[in-house]
């Protein structure tokens, strides 16, 4: 099969399933809000830096919710136990919605979000945030919110491509995801967390949670651009990349003394990435990203995407663009990108 005629045939294998209701979701989570609305009161670091209305209404109104006990779990947690990062989200995402909130999911890894003897703390936290979020002045605050809600996830779902962003996806890897769950927060950082839930029938479930990176009017302000092809493609696609680390750990450890110098450590660390397996998949994933990109949205975009990874001393994606031409122009050869990737190493090496 050619190049054209599969890329035909998934796009319409994938339409069948994408329905903008159930495949690929938009949404404000009550859960997310409750545990960012702990971590503002908290000075929590990762909370953006614009100012809103969800902000201004947090501080104006319920600034007593600030010396609740969650408050104070949260800081002992995030700064004495590592739950910081996409460890809050991931914990968070296992669990049903308030008032039960219950644990009725998995993890997609094994990777542990609070070591054994801390999870007493954990439990502690979850009955407390229950408190939280049921306190009568929090509910009021959600009530107060909901409008702005509506016009945030108006605003997103306006955009004419936001929804085809999973068929270029799985166009692109050559292989389909169940679900596709976009989470927006008003008050997480500019920028977003990935991760992968497994629900109670054995299905796996995507998730990107994106912070606004502007304002207008003080309302959070997501920009179709940034949005859409620096991060959506970005965080979904670590799905479709990440399983690949632990496969080829060797092959790509392989690579650690030819390319991880002590420049790219710095600028890695500079971006959160401390182990060269990880700084390698965040190179590719982004190169993949800028491919994208340039196919859907134009040269100029991929471009400006490029330039900015260099910016930031990940020039290396360059290299790793150049190589990722052969995957797209041998697609009869390569019909997954799973398939690809020995290859991929190999011409690294």
């Amino acid at each position: 099969m050619n190049k054209t005629i599969f890329q035909i045939v998934l796009l319409l294998v994938s339409l069948n399933g994408l329905g903008q209701d159930s495949k690929f979701n938009i949404t404000i989570d009550e859960r997310i809000e409750t545990l960012y609305a702990v971590a503002y009161f908290n000075d929590y670091f990762l909370v953006n830096n614009h100012e809103n209305l969800y902000k201004k209404t947090l501080r104006k109104n319920f600034q007593k919710l600030k010396t609740h006990k969650a408050v104070e779990l949260f800081d002992s947690l995030s700064t004495k136990h590592n739950f910081s990062y996409n460890r809050t989200v991931e914990w968070i995402l296992q669990y049903s919605n308030f008032p039960e909130f219950k644990k009725i999911k998995e993890k997609a890894d094994d990777y542990v979000i609070v070591p054994e003897a801390k999870k007493h703390l954990i439990e502690e936290f979850r009955l407390e945030l229950i408190k939280f979020n049921q306190d009568t002045l929090f509910q009021k605050y959600l009530r107060v919110v909901e409008p702005l809600n509506e016009k945030v996830i108006s605003q997103v779902k306006s955009s004419e491509t936001i929804y085809k962003l999973p068929l270029f996806l799985e166009e692109y890897y050559g292989e389909k995801l169940n679900s596709y769950h976009l989470i927006l927060s008003p008050l997480i950082h500019a920028g977003g967390f990935n991760s992968e839930i497994i629900n109670e029938k054995g299905e796996s479930e995507v998730y990107a949670l994106l912070g606004p990176n502007g304002e207008i009017d003080f309302v959070p302000y997501f920009d179709k651009d940034f949005i859409e092809t620096d991060l959506i493609l970005h965080e979904f696609g670590h799905s479709f990349v990440n399983p690949l680390i632990e496969k080829y750990s060797k092959e790509i450890e392989g690579l650690n003394s030819k390319y991880y110098n002590i420049k790219l450590k710095e600028n890695a660390k500079k971006q959160g990435y401390n182990a060269w397996k990880y700084v390698f998949n965040e190179l590719l994933l982004r190169a993949i990203t800028i491919h994208i990109a340039e196919q859907k949205f134009g040269k100029e975009k991929a471009e400006k995407l490029l330039d900015f990874e260099k910016s930031i001393g990940f020039g290396l994606v360059e290299k790793i663009l150049g190589i990722l031409k052969g995957y797209e122009l041998n697609r009869n050869t390569y019909r997954t990108f799973n398939e690809f990737y020995p290859e991929l190493i190999k011409q690294m090496k």
